[in-house]
C-alpha cells in the first residue's frame, strides 16, 4: 500500500504550492476588484456584456474530446472569450466572469475550499499578464477599456500566448503534485493536447473581437464554428469510444484493457516495494461456448456473452469495495476481449500472504454467478467457464507477461477442468524448462525410459482382478520418475503423442502376453489421445501389435474419452469399428465430464463406461456430510448412470474408489468394477506382480480356464 507519509508530502507540497499562487495573486485580485465599477464606454459596453454572457455559459457547457489511450477531456469556449473580455474590459469582468461557474462547480462537486480560492488566484494571474503584454505591445497605454484596431492583432496574439503558457504552467504544476509526476513529465504529456485545443480556442480571439467590434448584429456568425468544434469533437468522442469499447456489450475492449494495465503497472513501479498492492489479471473463457454457438444459433450465443458479461460486473461489484488499490487504480474491471473470453483486473491489498485468498474469493464469486442457469433459445443451460490468473509482481511486471501467463493458466484449468488455476511455471509449455524436457522427450522414447504403472480393476461383487490400466510413467536420467502431468502435455501440443502411445500399447500387449504365458490372463487397458482416434492407420497398428505378441484382442482395452470422440465423431466411429473387428474392447473414459451424444454412445457400441473419479470422490462427499453414502445428488447420478449404461450393453468401471464404504455403496448401486486406491496405488509391473501374488495366489493349471469361459466370467452380461 502506498506510504500514508509519501502520500501526506504529496498533499503538503501541493498545498504550499496553492497557498503561494494565491498569495502571489492577492494583489491582481485587489487591483481587479477596484476596476468592477469602472463601465466601458457605450460601445464596449455591450461588447464586454455579451462575452461575460459567453464566459459564463461556455464554462456551463463544455466540450468533451478524446485523448490519447483511453482518456478524455474538456475544453471550454471560454478559454477565447475570457481573454477576449480581459483585452477589452477591466479585468475585474474577466475575472467574475470566469470565476463564477467555476467556483460553483467546484462547490457543487464538493471539493475543498482551497480548490476553488486557488483556480481564482490563477486566473487573476494569467489575466494580469496577459493584459500586461497586451498594453505593452498595442495602442492602448494601460487604459482599461480599449477599442482593438487591426495594428494591435500582433499583441493579440502575443497576449494569447502568455495567457495560454501561466495557465499551463499552473494548472501543470498543480496537477504534477497531485499526482507525484514529474513536472517535466507533465508538461510533455499535456503539452500538445492542450496546444491543440485550449491554443487554437485562444486565436480565436483576434476573429471574436474583429466581428463583435465591427458589428454586434455579426455576433451570432461566431456560434457557426463553435458549434461545429462541439459536433466534431463529439463525432470524435464516440469513435474514440467505439474504439476502446466492445459493441455488443459496452465493456472495454483489449486496447483499453492494455491502456488500463499500462496505466496501473506504470504507477505501481514508482512505488517502493513495501508499499505495493498486488494486480491480478484475470482471464476467463466461456466452457463449451462453441457447441452452444453452432447448436442453438449466433443470435442465442451473443445472448449469451451478454448474460456472462453482466454476471461478471455483479460479480466484480461485490468485490469492489476491497479493490480499492493504494496507486488510485480503483475497483475490479471487466472487459471483453473478444470471442468468449473476457478478463478482469483486481488490486489486492493487504500482504502478499493474503493474495492467493483474495483471488479465491473473486474467483469462487465469479464462479457461483456464472454457474446460475440461463435460458437461451428456450434451452436451460448451466454457465460454466474456465479463468486463468496472473499477479504482478509475482508473475511479470509488464502487460505482455502477465496476458500470457493469465492465458496459459486458463487454459490449464480448461483442461484440467478445475475451474481456476493461479499461474504456475508448470503450467507453461512454452518455459524453457518444457522446452529442455520436449527435447528430451524424443530422446527418452528412443532409449526405452518410458515404463508403465499398472493398476487393478477388480469386480465389485467377487473382489477378483480382472484387468488392468496401464499408466505411463518417465524415467527420467536426472530428475527420476515422472508423472504423465509432467511430459503428456508436451507429447499432444508437438504431434508426439502418436509415438508415445505406440510405445506404451507396444509395452502393454507385450506384458498382457507374459501373463498370459504366465497362467495369468490379465486384460490390459491403454487410453487413446484424440490425435490417434482420428487416424485411419491405428486399427493397422492395433493388428499388427497384437499379431507380434500373439495376444487375442479380447485382452487389450483402448480408452476413448467424450470430447475424444466429439472432436470427428464420424472418424471416431468408423475407427472404433475396425476395432471392434479385431476384437478389442472399447472403454469410454472421463464419462460425464463432457458433452456426450447418445447417438454416438449407441453407434461407437462400446463395451465399458468409466465413470469419471470427481463424480467418485463428490459422492464421498456426500456420504462424509450426510451420515449417509449415497444420500444426496451424486448418488442418483452415478445410479442413473449405471443404468444407462446397463441399457447400452455396457459394463461400468468407477473411477477412484478410495475406501470400502464408497465401494460397498457402488456394488450397492449395481457398478460392475471399480477402480483406485482402495485396491492399491499404480504399480511397475514387478511390484504389481508381488502384490497380486500375495493377494491372490496364481491358479495351478488345471485350474486354468478355457478361453471362453474367462471372459464370459471377466465380461459379465448386462
Amino acid at each position: 500500500m502506498v506510504s500514508v507519509k509519501l502520500f501526506e508530502r504529496r498533499l503538503a507540497r501541493l498545498d504550499v504550492f496553492m497557498l503561494a499562487t494565491t498569495v502571489a495573486a492577492l494583489p491582481a485580485l485587489v487591483g481587479s476588484t477596484e476596476t468592477l465599477g469602472q463601465l466601458p464606454g457605450q460601445p464596449q459596453l455591450a461588447l464586454a456584456c455579451a462575452l461575460a454572457a459567453g464566459v459564463v455559459l461556455g464554462e456551463l457547457y463544455p466540450i468533451e474530446v478524446a485523448r490519447r489511450g483511453r482518456h478524455s477531456d474538456e475544453i471550454t469556449v471560454s478559454t477565447a472569450l475570457a481573454l477576449a473580455l480581459a483585452l477589452v474590459a477591466p479585468i475585474g469582468w474577466a475575472l467574475i466572469a470566469q470565476s463564477i461557474p467555476l467556483v460553483v462547480d467546484d462547490l457543487r462537486r464538493g471539493k475543498h475550499w482551497s480548490r476553488p480560492v486557488f483556480n481564482v488566484g490563477q486566473y487573476a494571474l494569467t489575466f494580469v499578464a496577459a493584459r500586461a503584454v497586451f498594453d505593452v505591445l498595442s495602442h492602448a497605454g494601460g487604459r482599461e477599456a480599449v477599442s482593438i484596431t487591426p495594428q494591435d492583432i500582433p499583441a493579440v496574439f502575443a497576449a494569447g500566448a502568455v495567457y495560454f503558457v501561466v495557465n499551463q504552467l499552473l494548472v501543470g504544476t498543480a496537477v504534477a503534485l497531485s499526482t507525484g509526476i514529474r513536472l517535466r513529465d507533465q508538461l510533455r504529456e499535456d503539452w500538445l493536447f492542450q496546444l491543440g485545443t485550449s491554443g487554437l480556442l485562444v486565436c480565436l480571439t483576434p476573429v471574436i473581437l474583429a466581428v463583435a467590434q465591427f458589428s454586434l448584429v455579426l455576433a451570432p456568425v461566431l456560434l457557426l464554428p463553435l458549434l461545429a468544434v462541439r459536433s466534431s469533437a463529439r463525432m470524435a468522442l464516440q469513435r474514440h469510444h467505439d474504439a476502446l469499447h466492445d459493441s455488443l456489450t459496452g465493456l472495454p475492449n483489449r486496447a483499453y484493457l492494455r491502456d488500463d494495465l499500462e496505466r496501473r503497472l506504470a504507477a505501481w513501479s514508482e512505488t517502493g516495494p513495501q508499499d505495493r498492492d498486488g494486480l491480478a489479471v484475470l482471464l476467463l473463457d466461456v466452457d463449451h461456448f462453441k457447441e452452444i454457438n453452432d447448436t442453438l444459433g449466433h443470435l442465442a450465443g451473443d445472448h449469451l456473452i451478454v448474460e456472462v458479461a453482466s454476471r461478471l460486473l455483479e460479480a466484480t461489484s461485490l468485490q469492489n469495495g476491497r479493490a480499492l488499490g493504494s496507486f488510485g487504480a480503483g475497483p475490479a474491471m471487466v472487459a471483453r476481449l473478444g470471442g468468449d473470453e473476457f478478463a478482469v483486473l483486481s488490486v489486492l491489498s493487504g500482504t502478499p500472504s493474503t493474495w492467493r485468498d483474495q483471488i479465491a474469493a473473486l474467483a469462487e464469486t465469479i464462479r457461483l454467478t456464472l454457474g446460475q442457469a440461463v435460458v437461451l433459445a428456450d434451452v436451460r443451460l448451466a454457465v460454466e467457464a474456465s479463468l486463468g490468473v496472473a499477479i504482478a509482481p509475482w508473475h511479470g511486471a509488464t502487460v505482455d507477461e502477465l496476458l500470457a501467463k493469465a492465458d496459459v493458466a486458463m487454459y490449464a484449468a480448461k483442461k484440467q477442468r478445475s475451474g481456476w488455476l493461479i499461474y504456475e511455471s508448470e503450467l507453461d509449455t512454452h518455459s524453457p524448462e518444457r522446452l529442455a524436457l520436449l527435447g528430451e522427450l524424443r530422446d527418452g522414447i528412443d532409449a526405452g525410459q518410458l515404463v508403465l504403472a499398472y493398476q487393478p480393476q477388480c469386480d465389485t461383487q467377487t473382489r477378483q482382478v480382472h484387468s488392468v490400466e496401464a499408466l505411463v510413467r518417465w524415467q527420467h536420467p536426472s530428475r527420476g520418475l515422472l508423472s504423465p502431468c509432467h511430459f503428456i502435455d508436451i507429447a499432444e501440443s508437438t504431434g508426439m503423442i502418436t509415438e508415445l502411445t505406440m510405445d506404451v500399447l507396444e509395452q502393454a500387449v507385450r506384458q498382457a502376453g507374459a501373463w498370459r504365458d504366465a497362467g495369468r490372463p490379465l486384460a490390459v487397458a491403454v487410453n487413446l489421445s484424440a490425435r490417434l482416434l482420428t487416424d485411419l492407420q491405428l486399427p493397422e497398428a492395433v493388428e499388427r501389435i497384437l499379431a507380434a505378441h500373439n495376444l487375442p484382442g479380447e485382452l487389450l482395452t483402448l480408452e476413448v474419452t467424450e470430447s475424444t470422440i466429439m472432436n470427428d465423431p464420424s472418424r471416431a466411429i468408423t475407427i472404433c469399428r475396425s476395432l471392434r473387428a479385431l476384437g478389442v474392447r472399447l472403454a469410454i473414459d472421463d464419462y460425464g465430464t463432457g458433452y456426450s451424444s447418445l447417438s454416438y454412445l449407441c453407434q461407437l457400441d462400446a463395451d465399458e463406461l468409466k465413470i469419471d473419479k470427481s463424480f467418485i470422490q463428490r459422492l464421498v462427499d456426500d456420504g462424509e456430510v450426510s451420515g449417509e453414502l449415497g444420500g444426496h445428488g451424486e448418488a442418483l447420478i452415478v445410479r442413473s448412470t449405471i443404468e444407462l449404461a446397463h441399457s447400452l450393453g455396457m459394463s461400468v468401471i468407477a473411477e477412484g474408489v478410495e475406501n470400502d464404504h464408497v465401494w460397498r455403496e457402488l456394488e450397492r448401486l449395481g457398478c460392475d468394477h471399480v477402480q483406485g486406491y482402495a485396491l492399491t496405488q499404480p504399480l511397475l509391473a514387478p511390484a504389481f506382480e508381488a502384490w497380486l501374488t500375495q493377494r491372490e495366489p496364481p491358479p495351478t493349471p488345471a485350474e486354468d480356464l478355457p478361453r471362453q469361459r474367462f471372459r464370459e466370467e471377466m465380461l459379465p452380461s448386462c
